[in-house]
């Protein structure tokens, strides 16, 4: 049986040099660049732009790797663009998230196109009994080159490649979205779906520093010092959370893609080219909230359930009133109080997009303190 195959290189800075050396290595210990694509192809690159962060931050994918695939796909003689489209609400022009992301510069210094995943259009796809709107530019180019970060999530656990592509979704559909699938195991079939209708013709992975703890936004950050690449974003995704010291299919887009065939999960039919990273013990995972409740009877669950929670709650100190939650929330779960906004939790349906989206990082997950001890079985 011929295995899939994943290329890693070691990069342990965002030096341009760097990155950039490590990209190519990549990609040539995969065939090379021109294996993949032809000269003229329209080539998008679709990164992780969550928020209007800056670079620093590690929220979203880092400009020194997109101009270092930007770099790659000219060489190849194709032609580079840029798109995303951000988490939640738009509260300003989306042109400030790639301004503060740093792609702007990027692409305005290498005369590459941005593209407006709001204003492109969208076409309507089927997929599981769904319709779903996808960006045209992204159906209608050439070659997907999928550039996502390596982060935790606090309903999802964790996103990189699969979910990266959710991003593909124009922001105020991805709030429905959320509305019509607020499980985790829901949402993460959502996810896969999407996934599969663009299924990216690579992916390259931002592994330099990722976010643990409560990502995708909140969290702390994480040096892990890698570049990855593969054509498999299943493969890459369960071979990270193997390395990460996570059973792959703990993960739920992970066990849902693999269930569909969509992509390789067993560890041991993934060939390793390049770079070979040791597992890390100490990647702080958020709780898996469906795992944790499966682990007891069902009639202690229904005694303990209303003592057994996990909900969005407010940093009064870190709140500055901004009203992102307030607008991203998908069920209008959160108004205006005194002070900071305020939670209607017979609405919230625990999607979390309000901690997603917050700037600030004022939201945070409240446990009940039966949560927290039974958290410690599942992790």
């Amino acid at each position: 049986m011929e295995k899939t195959v994943i290329s890693i290189t070691e990069c342990q800075s965002y030096d341009k040099l760097e990155v950039q050396k490590a990209v190519d290595n990549c990609l040539d210990l995969l065939g090379g660049i021109s294996s993949f694509i032809n000269s003229a192809d329209k080539v998008l690159i679709k990164p992780n732009m969550l928020m209007a962060k800056a670079p620093e931050a590690n929220v979203t994918t880092h400009p020194s790797v997109i101009e270092a695939v930007i770099n790659t796909v000219r060489a190849a003689d194709a032609i580079p663009m840029v798109g995303d489209s951000p988490g939640g609400i738009i509260k300003t022009n989306i042109n400030e998230y790639f301004r503060a992301t740093g792609i702007t510069e990027v692409c305005e210094r290498l005369n590459v196109e941005i593209i407006n995943f709001e204003k492109s259009g969208v076409y309507l796809k089927s997929r599981s009994g769904r319709k779903y709107h996808i960006s045209k530019p992204v159906l209608d180019c050439d070659f997907i080159i999928n550039l996502p970060k390596i982060k935790t999530h606090s309903l999802t656990i964790f996103t990189c490649a699969i979910k990266n592509m959710f991003g593909v979704v124009p922001g105020l559909t991805k709030t429905d979205y959320h509305r019509k699938a607020p499980k985790p195991a829901e949402f993460a079939k959502l996810m896969v779906d999407i996934f599969t209708l663009t299924k990216p013709n690579l992916s390259i992975v931002d592994g330099i520093v990722g976010m643990d703890g409560a990502g995708p936004s909140s969290g702390d950050p994480k040096e892990l010092g890698m570049i990855l690449a593969s054509e498999d974003g299943v493969a890459l995704d369960c071979f990270l959370c193997h390395i990460l010291g996570k059973d792959p299919e703990k993960i739920p887009t992970n066990r849902i893609a693999i269930q569909q065939s969509l992509g390789e999960g067993e560890i041991k039919n993934i060939e390793i080219l390049g770079y070979k990273p040791e597992i890390i013990n100490d990647f702080k995972w958020p709780p898996n909230l469906s795992s944790t409740i499966d682990l007891f009877p069902s009639l202690i669950v229904k005694a303990l359930i209303k003592f057994w929670w996990s909900r969005p709650a407010i940093n009064s100190k870190k709140c500055d009133d901004c009203k992102s939650c307030i607008e991203s929330c998908p069920v209008d779960a959160l108004q205006q109080g005194v002070y900071i906004p305020e939670f209607d939790y017979s609405k919230c349906i625990n999607c979390l997009c309000c901690m997603e989206i917050c700037p600030e990082g004022a939201v945070y997950q409240d446990k009940s303190f039966i949560f927290n001890l039974t958290s410690r079985f599942s992790r």
